[in-house]
């Protein structure tokens, strides 16, 4: 817009300074042919006095278009060099897009690989807990049978006293030593669940998911229930997987409202739909 009116003053005041030449040979020609009169005179000279101000104001002007004009050609080289920079910059990140969607989709593919595999072993671990362990033979001797409950009970101390001072490890090794050895006992229930927990904080997720699974079906009625299902839901946060681990969260909220385990479900469940 501002090119325009530029190009229009130019030719405006071309055609004044044209005008104002014809005027001063008209106004010479007039005053060869005939004497004018003095206020003639007066006239033609206020109007030419008029005529050479404002072809100086028009002059004036021309100047600050002309300076206007190459600012906005400065303005305009240095746009187009910022577009040219963000354009390329464009180019780059749509570029990172493209290898990271890449990834994406392949990590993807090997997530659901490995999903598939877990719901494979879990199945198998399913049918072999619907098998009825062989129950150990009855010992008519009372002493005997002190003794035993008196080393499984020792044996899961043990074991559970490991896990108290966070010897994850060895906890989770003592726990299967002892359900290898009473497969059967008073303390085989919380024996799972602590084994299922000490591999959870060894992030051993995959193993831990299957176990407090196994866990809950075997013993649905243990008051360790709430909080298997609420770290098995954890444990598919930690392997990438928020739908199930949701739907575990909801279980727990629904089934056991007022445990501890509904208190940190909820919270979980929270944060994943921000």
């Amino acid at each position: 817009m501002n090119i325009n009116m530029n190009i229009n003053n130019k030719k405006f005041f071309k055609v004044f300074i044209f005008s104002s030449i014809i005027l001063f040979f008209v106004s010479l020609i007039l005053s060869g042919c005939a004497p004018l009169e003095p206020n003639s005179i007066h006239r033609l000279k206020v109007q030419i006095r008029k005529l050479n101000k404002r072809t100086a104001k028009l002059s004036q002007n021309e100047t600050y278009l002309d300076k206007k004009l190459h600012q906005m050609q400065l303005n305009t080289a240095n746009n187009g060099v910022e577009i040219s920079s963000l354009n390329a910059k464009i180019r780059d990140i749509y570029g990172r897009y493209e290898v990271e969607s890449h990834n994406l989709n392949i990590l993807q593919k090997r997530f659901r690989e490995y999903r598939l595999m877990v719901n494979k072993e879990l199945i198998k671990l399913l049918k072999l807990a619907k098998v009825q362990p062989v129950l150990p033979k009855k010992i008519s001797a009372k002493t005997a049978v002190v003794k035993k409950e008196n080393l499984m009970e020792y044996g899961f101390k043990k074991a559970l006293s490991l896990y108290n001072k966070k010897d994850f490890p060895n906890a989770a090794a003592a726990f299967r030593k002892f359900l290898n050895k009473y497969p059967q006992s008073n303390f085989t229930a919380d024996a799972m669940f602590y084994k299922a927990s000490a591999n959870f904080n060894l992030k051993k997720y995959p193993v831990s998911i299957l176990e407090f699974h196994k866990f809950s079906q075997l013993y649905p009625k243990n008051p360790n229930v709430p909080m298997a299902i609420y770290l098995q839901g954890v444990g598919f946060l930690k392997v990438s997987d928020p739908s199930d681990a949701s739907i575990l969260f909801r279980q727990v909220i629904s089934k056991y409202p007022d445990t501890k385990a509904a208190g940190l479900s909820k919270q979980a469940l929270s944060r994943l739909l921000k």
